[in-house]
């Protein structure tokens, strides 16, 4: 069905897209959020073994000395040395020399990711495969290092100590292999009699690695990674709630239309400042963020059956990250406008993914996102979740970071977005400036006992009423008048403050009880013609893509009415 408005040029979908200025905009927004969204998802993960930088593992020495022949062998202390010492100039892992009980306080503090254990038998079992230079009574046997890792910290820091661990481990048994060799040549003093077949297998690979878990986690903990996708929800739920909040209270403060299924509507904008706008945004996302955080953590405990130790004082961790993220989340669509809410989607989901540490530890993604870990909410919160989750509710687990950041978050996130929309305010960047609106309320506040808005409601914006507009009455909308009772009309051009044309503004023509009588886009000339269906006083609004909203109140008579229309940029303001 096609829509035809008497006055009013017809678009169509054919006309809307051979205009090269509307591809322009969505297509660069799109490529650029696909190669950061590429970046940040593929590439902080498609690499973790070259992107490897110094990796925590501890490394413990418990073999003990073997007396043969009057020769000491100590194998344990050796081995350590060559690990540790091993040239590697990209530190891609960072040993630390403990003992077992030093080893499992740091891994439950999530210190370190997993501890190479040689034990007291080592150099005992290496030497009962030579044979005649064993100790007196030593059956052969293979010897083994244990590797014990920390699941707590991860599923992929798990896997990572572990392949660590295999390279690490088959060097030493190929050195340890080479050494055997040598000293099983039947020219060496030491060798008495012929070695036997069974031994000689095991001289290929002698080393063998036994791994197990350290305080292993329960089923319900999605192999460590329950409090990274608490954590990332967290941050959606508060983002995604501070969006919906700002849309509501511009809808209400008449900055923003609304449609909703088949009905649009909107209001007349009401005169506040950028700072009174941002308190109110700020103050509902604190009160519905926790909101967020109880139906989320609800969810997961009943509904999913989540491992939750500490529910307690999880949810209060929870309620207080998603505060930090709402209010920081406002502040970044004060400062950004209408791509707040994509600048928001990049800053608090896109990079804070890869840099979180919490699916894939930071050690192993690039630098960039190490560096961005330092200050991105979603790491903050990871931390703390996972201490509360994992590790006993540590402070040194990372909970005491995490309350210090998202606390230090929160109130930068306020200061900043208070001081710029102040200097805003002051340095007269208005949302709307004030004799745009003056006129209409004025009328309003003297006529609004003598009307109501017909099929809308009223609201309060500093005690007074402002109209709501609905939809056009079709009756007037789409019917042209008779000749014989040729209504006046409103005509003029829209121009911008430097004097220029603007050929793709809206114009709408309003009751001043609310009522919508027409709307109109203006020609490729700055000109507009619109039929005026009652005499009287009217409202006439204009609207243009980064222009201020212009309103006025047109008095019409028994014959047209000229109204030139200038509108200002978004960072002006508009001419007296």
């Amino acid at each position: 069905m096609t829509m035809n408005v008497p006055g009013v040029p017809k678009a169509t979908a054919r006309h809307l897209l051979r205009r090269p200025n509307l591809w322009l905009f969505p297509t660069l927004v799109m490529i650029a959020v696909s190669v950061v969204v590429s970046l940040s998802y593929i590439g902080g993960v498609i690499n973790p073994t070259g992107h490897l930088h110094r990796l925590p593992i501890a490394i413990i020495d418990e073999d003990r000395a073997v007396h043969v022949d009057g020769w000491k062998v100590h194998l344990g202390p050796q081995i350590v040395r060559g690990i540790t010492t091993a040239s590697d100039s990209r530190q891609r892992v960072e040993w630390r020399t403990l003992s077992l009980r030093g080893a499992e306080a740091e891994m439950d503090k999530d210190a370190v990711y997993g501890a190479l254990i040689i034990p007291a038998d080592f150099s005992r079992g290496v030497l009962s495969l030579t044979g005649p230079v064993a100790p007196h009574g030593t059956a052969p046997r293979q010897p083994s290092v244990h590797l014990l890792t920390n699941p707590r910290s991860g599923s992929v820091a798990t896997s990572s100590v572990q392949a660590v661990g295999e390279r690490t481990i088959h060097t030493v048994s190929s050195r340890i292999a080479a050494t055997l060799a040598a000293h099983m040549d039947p020219a060496h003093h030491a060798i008495r009699r012929a070695i036997p077949t069974a031994e000689k297998m095991l001289l290929a690979d002698p080393v063998t690695l036994h791994t197990s878990e350290h305080r292993p986690l329960g089923n319900h903990s999605g192999f460590g990674l329950s409090a990274f996708y608490v954590s990332l929800v967290l941050t959606l739920g508060a983002y995604l709630g501070a969006g919906v909040v700002s849309s509501s209270v511009d809808f209400a403060l008449g900055y923003q239309s609304a449609e909703r299924g088949r009905r649009w509507s909107s209001k007349l904008p009401v005169p506040i400042t950028r700072t009174q706008t941002l308190v109110a945004k700020t103050a509902m996302s604190a009160v519905l963020s926790p909101v967020t955080a109880t139906a989320i953590l609800l969810t997961c405990k009943f509904a999913l059956h989540m491992d939750t130790p500490h529910f307690g004082q999880l949810w209060i961790y929870s309620v207080c990250a998603s505060i930090a993220v709402g209010v920081t989340a406002q502040t970044i669509i004060s400062l950004v406008g209408g791509l707040g809410s994509l600048v928001g989607m990049l800053f608090f989901v896109a990079l804070a993914v890869p840099s979180s540490g919490g699916s894939f530890p930071l050690q192993t993604v690039p630098s960039p996102y190490r560096w961005l870990a330092q200050f991105e909410p979603m790491r903050q919160i990871d931390d703390g979740v996972r201490a509360i989750l994992y590790f006993d509710a540590r402070g040194d687990a990372g909970l005491t970071r995490g309350w210090i950041m998202i606390a230090l978050g929160c109130f930068v996130g306020l200061a900043l977005g208070l001081i710029v929309a102040w200097i805003r305010d002051h340095g007269g960047h208005q949302r709307l400036t004030s004799h745009q609106i003056t006129a209409a309320h004025a009328h309003f506040r003297s006529t609004v006992s003598l009307a109501a808005p017909a099929g809308g409601t009223q609201h309060e914006s500093g005690g007074r009423p402002a109209p709501r507009t609905t939809a056009p009455d079709r009756r007037n909308a789409t019917e042209p008048t008779p000749p014989s009772q040729a209504a006046p009309r409103v005509f003029g051009r829209v121009r911008n403050s430097y004097g220029d044309v603007v050929s793709l503004a809206a114009i709408t023509l309003l009751s001043l009880n609310g009522s919508q009588l027409g709307r109109i886009g203006t020609q490729s000339d700055g000109s507009y013609e619109i039929d005026a269906p009652a005499s009287g006083a009217c409202l006439l609004l204009a609207t243009a893509d980064n222009h201020q909203p212009h309103a006025a109140i047109v008095q019409i008579g028994d014959r047209s009415r000229c109204h030139d229309v200038v509108l200002s940029g978004l960072s002006g303001t508009v001419p007296a």
